[in-house]
């Protein structure tokens, strides 16, 4: 070891005996820091790998060297060596893993990784990178092992390879897939070979299964010779094994997968399904012997198995029937965790029913399997079920189980009664309620089976017509018969919410269910649901709530409400204020002066006296108010009351505005009561339409203002409101171009520099979505001005940084794809074609970009949109192909020129070469939105951002 690589050894080794050996955490975190700027950098390479070839180091050291290298492949750091290196490396590390074959292992393990990654971005297409681990490690006994773990490994990264670039021509696949393939048939023959060897131990056909599982799905072997094989052949038995059950599970698994072609895989298929009845006997096995993990094992297969089979058995024959009431069976195991493995595939069963031939197949095959899910809908309620030690749950196991029931379960649920019908699936758990209900009587405990029927229940009612008579009010008649315990009249509370459309329809039931939902308001656990549910009333029986009786009743509630939480008395204000709209005889002027005096007089005294979150509780009232009513207008879409709405709100909003303007001033730095403010504009301009005109003049003044003042993303989303309502009138456009360049100068002091993006991603969202606002409803007044060139070229410098907020990155795109679209005015010919030529003009038109070469806007804009594709999420492949597929229509050759220049600027270490011809191919030779999102989905994938 040279000199100068010996010194930065030693100093490697002396801070990795700090990292793990330190005094205090001080020394420690200073060692970590140390090492991962080490890491990093070019020169660990070789120190690295000096450690490794090293003798006397220590067993962290060697973990450390190992692990480095395998973090620096990971994090693209293989652009730092050039070829020869690259190619040296492997090399390097075969010899590394052959020095390190019996260990330690979590060395050797590192090792096997890091070689696994590198062949992931092997570039050289002459070398069978397969081929050449299995010489170097295959010729001796002693390097059986390791060879196993790399194998299994790098037939993993060959599948991820595989499902990265599937749909790449053969020329061009990834260099790994093709080694894979080239390799697949000698790897499983000495895997057979090793399988049937003296020296294959338990433990050694482990590895071997584990490999040979891996290396199934590169079609090299014919289904009709993979079911002779004797590794597949042992799979069964060795589920009885317990060292062997996981890995035997996988296999099985794995069969079932790569059979799911029934014209290929029918060997395999008729193999697996004559098993059933052993299936069904070790599931048994497992129930006696409370053996969870042969559990698991059989719920795995029996679930890979139907899930793959799925058209055979959505044809309902009695053999799917069996099957299905197999994974029955395997659903109602008492660990969730195990029963929820199933619930895939009762979502893809309600699916390929939903895709028989025509209604009347629908409803045979759904009739044969009706006792199927007749018996899921019981088995879901059990497991909906709070365990019986819930009164220990501290709030993580509490959050646990509700995330379980509210994610994983409720889809399952949902999936059944679609599949079964919502009135079949309510007339099914209607006995077993009851049943329960009868039983708590006598039995408190009970609660938990009645609390779980009516969890079921809650999710049935997106089935269950409005026009429903069969056990729909027997259901809800029960109200009286329930227990008090609180997880009851929650479940309950919720269910009367669901069932809100039908109780609408049968207005006999809603006097008794409404006042089961007053008296939960306010009672600890349940008054938030109830606030909820009386919303949900209002909204859904609006009609029923605006009848004398029921309305005086929510004036009672509104009038005596101050001590509910806030956000209740939000929702009851919102309730009111849609009831409110459907009062009849002219009376919503009147009833909305009654209503609105309170919160606005309480606004005007909380802002004299200062008191912040007074007026906050104000200000949310009085937006609620304005958006309930909007609500109702919106769902009835009645003109009439949305003219009374209109002409109600002009007159209160003379009271509300000056509220408005004096809390703007006075708290303009104040981003919740800002945003409050901004939200009641928003939900007024909804409300009184362009009676708003009248206010618009100082809400521009005061706004803008504010913004100078106090740059907040709120502002700018009312202001996009405001432009979305007003700005197709032409006495409108001065005032609010005024006010979109006002804003967009200072927001671009806002966004500059990197990290100004990331660090305001809210004003990123909202300045994008206003200048595209005013590029969709008054485009050449925009483009006449430098409003839109400025708005560009920072939409553009976005993509270049750090930005990876979700919102932001699709207003970004969204206003790109606008600006190249301009179809604002495609309704008039004329003005289409003059939007259309001024944003052909623009992008063909020279200009600097980023890193400072001057091209065409256009060519600038590929760029940085191939650029956030090959190193943002994949939120951004929806957006960047919508805005590409628009630029190739408006401008199809110099588009095609612009990406072909942009990838040659593309290094070959973050996108490999054959992937680069492929996504040209692909975006050259799209002509619509799915072949371009083809084209970039290839890109995301193939992309190793450095």
């Amino acid at each position: 070891m040279a000199g100068t690589e010996a010194a930065q050894a030693e100093q490697v080794w002396r801070m990795v005996q700090s990292l793990y050996h330190a005094h205090n955490e001080e020394e420690r975190k200073a060692a970590d820091n140390w090492l991962k700027d080490f890491q990093r950098s070019p020169a660990a390479w070789s120190i690295l790998d000096q450690l490794l070839k090293a003798d006397g180091v220590t067993e962290e050291t060697q973990f450390f060297a190992a692990n480095s290298l395998r973090s620096k492949i990971n994090h693209r750091d293989l652009s730092q060596l050039d070829s020869a290196g690259r190619d040296s490396l492997a090399g390097s590390l075969m010899a590394h893993i052959h020095k390190f074959r019996n260990g330690p292992m979590v060395v050797r393990t590192q090792l096997c990784l890091t070689f696994s990654a590198y062949a992931a971005q092997f570039d050289r297409t002459q070398n069978n990178i397969v081929q050449d681990v299995c010489n170097s490690l295959g010729a001796s006994p002693d390097t059986v092992p390791v060879l196993l773990e790399l194998l299994t490994l790098l037939g993993e990264e060959a599948y991820r390879v595989q499902e990265d670039f599937f749909d790449l021509p053969p020329d061009d696949q990834h260099p790994l897939l093709l080694s894979a393939r080239a390799s697949a048939l000698p790897v499983l023959n000495f895997l057979h070979q090793c399988f049937g060897g003296q020296d294959a131990g338990g433990a050694q056909k482990k590895e071997i299964m584990m490999a040979f599982c891996r290396w199934l799905r590169f079609g090299a072997v014919a289904p009709a010779e993979i079911v002779q094989s004797p590794i597949v052949q042992q799979a069964l038995p060795a589920l009885k094994d317990d060292k062997l059950c996981e890995v035997a599970s996988d296999l099985v698994c794995e069969l079932a997968f790569i059979s799911k072609d029934l014209s290929q895989g029918m060997p395999i298929f008729q193999l697996l399904t004559s098993h059933l009845q052993t299936f069904y006997e070790l599931y048994q096995s497992a129930l006696q012997k409370d053996d969870d993990i042969l559990a698991r094992a059989v719920t795995r297969i029996v679930t890979e198995m139907g899930e793959n089979y799925m058209m055979v058995i959505a044809e309902a024959s009695p053999d799917a029937v069996s099957m299905v009431n197999l994974l029955v069976m395997c659903s109602s195991h008492s660990d969730t965790n195990i029963a929820s493995i199933t619930y895939v595939f009762w979502w893809k069963l309600n699916l390929a029913l939903k895709d028989s031939p025509d209604e009347s197949v629908r409803a045979q095959r759904v009739n044969a399997l009706q006792g199927c899910l007749q018996q899921m809908v019981v088995t879901l309620a059990r497991s909906a079920m709070y365990p019986d030690d819930v009164a220990d749950f501290d709030q993580a196991q509490e959050e646990e189980f509700k995330n379980f029931r509210l994610e994983t379960l409720y889809d399952a649920i949902l999936d059944i009664c679609e599949a079964l019908g919502g009135q079949r699936s309510l007339q099914t758990i209607f006995p077993v309620l009851v049943e329960h209900v009868e039983a708590s009587k006598t039995n408190p405990d009970k609660w938990r089976e009645v609390e779980g029927c009516l969890f079921c229940v809650r999710a049935f009612a997106r089935y269950v017509p409005a026009n429903d008579t069969t056990v729909t009010q027997q259901i809800l008649a029960l109200y009286d018969k329930f227990s008090d315990h609180f997880r009851i009249r929650q479940c309950f509370t919720i269910v009367i919410s669901k069932f809100g459309r039908w109780i609408n329809e049968h207005g006999d039931l809603l006097g008794p269910l409404l006042n089961y939902v007053v008296q939960g308001l306010g009672m600890p656990k349940v008054g938030r649901l109830a606030a909820e549910a009386l919303q949900d009333l209002c909204q859904c029986c609006a009609v029923h709530m605006a009848a004398p009786a029921q309305l005086n009743g929510l004036l009672q509630i509104y009038t005596n409400m101050n001590a509910l939480d806030i956000s209740d008395q939000e929702r009851i204000i919102e309730g009111l204020g849609t009831v409110l709209v459907r009062v009849q005889d002219g009376q919503l002027g009147q009833m909305l002066e009654a209503v609105a005096a309170t919160p606005i007089q309480q606004a005007v005294t909380s802002l004299q006296q200062h008191n912040k979150p007074e007026l906050v509780k104000q200000l949310k009232k009085i937006r609620t108010l304005i958006k309930g009513g909007v609500l109702a207008c919106e769902n009835s879409g009645a003109e009439a009351q949305r003219e009374l709405l209109a002409v109600a709100w002009a007159e209160q909003f003379q009271k509300v505005w000056p509220v408005l303007e004096q809390t703007m001033v006075a708290y303009g730095v104040d981003e919740e009561l800002m945003e409050d403010v901004c939200r009641i504009i928003k939900s007024a301009i909804q409300a009184m339409g362009v009676r708003f005109e009248v206010f618009l003049a100082p809400f521009a003044t005061t706004a803008v203002n504010a913004f100078i003042a106090h740059p907040l993303s709120c502002i700018l989303y009312a202001v996009t409101t405001l432009v979305g309502f007003f700005g197709r009138m032409k006495h409108m456009v001065p005032p609010l171009l005024q006010m979109l360049e006002a804003l967009s100068g200072r927001t671009l002091t806002v966004l500059q520099g990197n990290d100004a993006f990331s660090h305001a991603p809210d004003i990123v969202t909202e300045y994008f979505e206003l200048i595209g606002r005013g590029l969709r409803r008054f485009p050449q007044e925009v483009w006449a001005g430098q409003l839109v060139i400025n708005a560009f070229q920072c939409a553009l410098a976005s993509l270049y940084t750090e930005l990876a907020h979700r919102e932001a990155l699709q207003a970004v795109l969204r206003f790109l794809d606008l600006l190249v679209l301009a179809d604002a005015n495609d309704s008039n010919t004329e003005q289409y074609q003059r939007d259309r030529q001024l944003a052909a003009s623009f992008l063909v038109s020279q200009g600097p970009g980023h890193g400072g070469a001057t091209l065409p806007h256009g060519a600038h804009m590929v760029k940085a949109l191939l650029h956030a594709i090959c190193t943002k999420s994949s939120v951004c492949i929806e957006p960047v192909s919508l805005a590409m597929i628009d630029l190739a229509r408006l401008l199809p050759q110099q588009t095609s020129e612009w990406g072909s220049g942009a990838m040659q600027e593309i290094p070959d270490t973050v996108v490999f070469s054959g992937a680069k011809s492929a996504f040209l191919r692909d975006f050259q030779g799209a002509t619509d939105l799915k072949g371009m999102k083809q084209a970039m989905r290839g890109l995301h994938r193939a992309a190793r951002p450095a």
